[in-house]
C-alpha cells in the first residue's frame, strides 16, 4: 500500500511540474521566405518551430537541420496581439529582431553584422517584416 501512495504521489509531482514547466514555455510554428541571420547563424527559408521561455528568456528556433538558441535581451507588450516573427533588413541582409506571441514581445540580441549593417545606411532604419506564427 505504501508503495502504490508513494507512486502516486511521485506521478502527481511530476504532472504538477510538467503543467507548470507548460505555463512558462510555449512553442509556435513559422515559415520563413527567406534567408536570415538570427544571433551569429545564417538561417535558410523554411519552416521553424519556435519555442519561447519566458522565464529563463531563451528563444529556440529549430528546423529539421539545425537548433538556434539565443537569450532574448528585453520584452514589451505590443499595442496588438499579433503573433509574429519580426525581421529587420539592412541591403539584402533579414535579421531576426523580435519574437512577439501571448500578448509579449521578446527582443533578440542585436549580432555585430547587424550593428555594421545598420551604420551603413545613411538615414532612418531598415526594412521591417512581420511573419505570422501559429
Amino acid at each position: 500500500m505504501k508503495k502504490q501512495i508513494g507512486k502516486f504521489v511521485g506521478v502527481a509531482i511530476l504532472l504538477t511540474a510538467a503543467a507548470a514547466s507548460g505555463q512558462i514555455s510555449q512553442k509556435v510554428r513559422a515559415t520563413v521566405p527567406f534567408s536570415f541571420m538570427a544571433g551569429d547563424k545564417v538561417s535558410p527559408a523554411g519552416d521553424y518551430r519556435v519555442e519561447i521561455d519566458r522565464g529563463r528568456a531563451i528563444l529556440t528556433l529549430s528546423s529539421d537541420k539545425f537548433t538556434i538558441f539565443m537569450l532574448t535581451t528585453s520584452s514589451y507588450q505590443p499595442r496588438d496581439n499579433r503573433n509574429y516573427l519580426r525581421f529587420n533588413r539592412y541591403g539584402d541582409k533579414w535579421f531576426l529582431q523580435a519574437v512577439s506571441f501571448d500578448g509579449t514581445a521578446q527582443i533578440t540580441p542585436m549580432s555585430k553584422r547587424e550593428k555594421e549593417m545598420m551604420a551603413r545606411k545613411p538615414t532612418g532604419g531598415g526594412l521591417i517584416a512581420d511573419i505570422a506564427i501559429h
